[in-house]
């Protein structure tokens, strides 16, 4: 049995999605439906989701922003995106970010029901088929000229005239016309990638390298990717951005949001762990050694933080300054440098869980740090999700206003941060076992 959870600031349409799947013949269990993104996210967190189909234009969180929220927290999700004709640049983005499949407003139930059907089917065969075996059939493993790696290797160490970039690029077919370019460099973890054990032997750590390169270039294919092996154990991508795109305030985000994916499927289908430094984003080919220090800088982070997988430059520079203060105190500077991260969250959670529409990215940014490494920082800290620390706060409060005065039911779910009382007291007696009235 499968759940689906349905999300949409339009109740009719929300209510008419869940009919139409509920009449087709699709083995499905709940069926969950959000009016907003922070209610979509309470029921992830909460319920087994195996589809999400969501908006992609509401209020106060788009469906972007669950869906970036979402994959950081739980990446196996499938996700459908409905649009209005006039979305379709934020659909095309969607599916960049690895949405599955988009459909156009007004919703066709029959059109609905296939994709949904297809999707279902696609992620059984996909549980099927983890196998190396499977892999080896879905990816080429062609390489490159050896060379092609070693020039381009010397090119970031180096830098070369655009002239020569231009021309050596043109040799291997490949064009990168920015202007603008960011860096992504990833340390693969090898030796214990693949699903049918250790990879011992040289050709198998050579399959799993070319296999990497292919699951990058094939993840990237939207941004138009250089991709080459700068050493055995790392691969650097080129991505290319115009001026509109390098002058987005959402850039810095979209990067990490592009690296986790690579990330994601680098698990996904080898069953290989990596970390990701990124750069920021530059003008020119000339810029490249640049971009390269910046990432590899970023990727050094990882030593200090072995479980997570992505580190901007941006916030790799504000931690080394942070640890530059504090190594005259003694102790661990990574751990001083955790700890009063951790600490600021949580002064800032308590002082603004009650607010309606608390975002992940706005609790990072009080703290200058990315919402990815936030959520590491908590779990890795306190032992709980971000999210539950402040669904808890939120809790505690409303069983205490609950016993203790005589507000209304929808009075404590306002006054705690929910928009619907129905949606709290779902909440309420998920946590509790009962309901708020039960509770009083």
């Amino acid at each position: 049995m499968y759940n689906i959870l349905v999300v949409d600031d339009e109740p009719m349409i929300g209510e008419g999605v869940a009919m139409a799947l509920r009449g087709a013949d699709l083995r499905l269990g709940d069926i969950y439906i959000a009016r907003n993104g922070y209610e979509a996210l309470d029921y992830i967190r909460l319920e087994r989701v195996d589809l999400l189909i969501t908006d992609i234009q509401m209020d106060r969180m788009s469906g972007l922003e669950l869906i970036e929220t979402m994959f950081a927290e739980n990446w196996t999700i499938p996700v459908i995106v409905l649009s209005a004709h006039g979305e379709f640049n934020y659909a095309q983005k969607a599916l960049r970010l690895g949405v599955k499949e988009y459909i156009i407003k007004p919703v066709v139930p029959s059109e609905l029901i296939r994709i949904t059907r297809q999707l279902i089917q696609e992620r059984d065969q996909h549980l099927r088929d983890r196998s190396e075996a499977a892999f080896r059939q879905k990816y080429s493993l062609e390489a490159l000229p050896a060379n092609y790696d070693q020039v381009l290797t010397e090119l970031l160490a180096e830098g070369m005239r655009e002239s020569e970039v231009e021309a050596i690029l043109e040799h291997w077919g490949r064009s990168m016309r920015g202007p603008f370019f960011a860096m992504l460099v990833m340390k693969l973890h090898i030796s214990g990638s693949g699903f049918q054990g250790k990879a011992a032997s040289l050709r198998d750590r050579n399959l799993l390298r070319y296999a990497a390169r292919n699951v990058v270039e094939e993840t990237l294919d939207g941004w138009s990717p250089l991709v080459f092996a700068s050493s055995n154990q790392h691969i650097a991508v080129v991505l290319q951005y115009d001026q509109e795109a390098r002058n987005d305030p959402e850039s810095l985000r979209e990067r990490m949001m592009i690296a986790q994916l690579v990330h994601r499927n680098l698990l996904q289908y080898l069953n290989m762990d990596s970390a990701i430094g990124l750069s920021r984003v530059k003008e020119g080919t000339s810029s490249w050694p640049a971009l390269s220090r910046e990432a590899h800088e970023a990727l050094g982070w990882s030593d200090d933080h072995p479980g997570y997988a992505v580190f901007a430059i941006e916030e790799a520079e504000r931690l080394a300054k942070q640890r530059a203060g504090r190594e005259t105190d003694g102790g661990d500077p990574a751990l001083q440098d955790n700890n009063a991260v951790i600490l600021q969250a949580k002064q800032y959670i308590e002082t603004h869980y009650r607010r309606k529409g608390l975002k992940l990215q706005e609790i990072a940014s009080s703290v200058y740090v990315t919402p990815n490494y936030l959520s590491y920082l908590f779990k890795k800290s306190l032992g709980c999700n971000l999210w539950d620390y402040v669904t808890q706060l939120r809790m505690e409060e409303a069983k205490t206003l609950l016993k203790t005065t005589d507000m209304r039911r929808y009075e404590v779910s306002d006054y705690v941060g929910y928009d619907s009382p129905e949606h709290f007291g779902k909440l309420f007696k998920k946590y509790f076992g009962v309901n708020p009235t039960e509770s009083r």
